[in-house]
C-alpha cells in the first residue's frame, strides 16, 4: 500500500510546506515595507496557498493510512480519500506551483547567479513532474472517487480534519515568517497581512 519512499516523500512535503508558509509570510512582511505589489505579491500569496495545499495533501494521505492501520476506516475509504485528495489538492498544487515556477524564472533572469538558476530549474522540473503525475493519474482517481457509492463519511472526516490541522500549521508558520520580517524592519506589530 505505502512504502518507505512514499513516507519519505510525505515527510519532505510537510517540511517544504511549512518552509513555504514561513517564507511567504516573510516575503509578505517585506512587501508591506516596500509597498511593492504586482506579481511579487501574487507570487507570495500563491506560495502561501501552495504551502496549504501541499500540507493538506500530505496530511490526508498520512491520516488516511493511520486510520486504516488502526482499523477506523476500510481500504475503500482510503482509496476514496486519496483520490479526492489527488483531484482537488493536486490541481491546486499545480496551479499555485506554476506561479512559483514563473516567479523563480523571473528572479533567475534578474539575478543571473547559480543559486537562482538552480532554484528555477528545480521548480520547473518539479512542476513538469507534478503535471505529468496528475495527467497520468487523473482517470483512475476520477474512477475511484465517482465509483464510491457510499461516499464514505470516514474519508470525509479525515479530509476535514486534515484541512483544519493544515490550516493551523500553515498559519503558525506564516505568522512566524511575517513577524520576523516585521520585527527586522521595525515597523509595527505585524498584525495586518495585506
Amino acid at each position: 500500500m505505502i512504502g518507505l519512499l512514499d513516507i519519505l516523500i510525505l515527510i519532505f512535503d510537510v517540511i517544504v510546506s511549512i518552509w513555504n508558509a514561513y517564507a511567504s509570510g516573510y516575503n509578505i512582511g517585506l512587501l508591506r515595507r516596500t509597498d511593492k505589489g504586482g506579481f511579487n505579491k501574487v507570487a507570495s500569496y500563491a506560495g502561501l496557498c501552495l504551502a496549504f495545499a501541499g500540507m493538506v495533501y500530505a496530511l490526508i494521505v498520512i491520516l488516511s493510512f493511520l486510520a486504516y492501520f488502526f482499523g477506523y476506516i476500510a481500504e475503500d475509504a482510503v482509496d476514496y480519500a486519496v483520490s479526492l485528495d489527488f483531484l482537488i489538492f493536486g490541481v491546486l498544487i499545480i496551479g499555485f506551483g506554476c506561479v512559483i515556477a514563473i516567479q523563480s524564472i523571473i528572479i533567475a533572469s534578474e539575478r543571473r547567479n547559480a543559486g537562482s538558476i538552480l532554484v528555477a530549474l528545480f521548480n520547473g522540473f518539479v512542476e513538469i513532474l507534478d503535471i505529468a503525475s496528475y495527467v497520468s493519474g487523473f482517470k483512475d482517481a476520477v474512477s475511484v472517487a465517482t465509483g464510491n457509492k457510499r461516499g464514505d463519511g470516514g474519508a470525509l472526516v479525515i479530509i476535514i480534519v486534515a484541512v483544519l490541522i493544515g490550516f493551523f500549521i500553515i498559519f503558525a508558520a506564516f505568522k512566524q515568517g511575517y513577524s520576523k520580517a516585521v520585527s527586522e524592519a521595525g515597523y509595527g506589530s505585524g498584525r495586518t497581512w495585506a
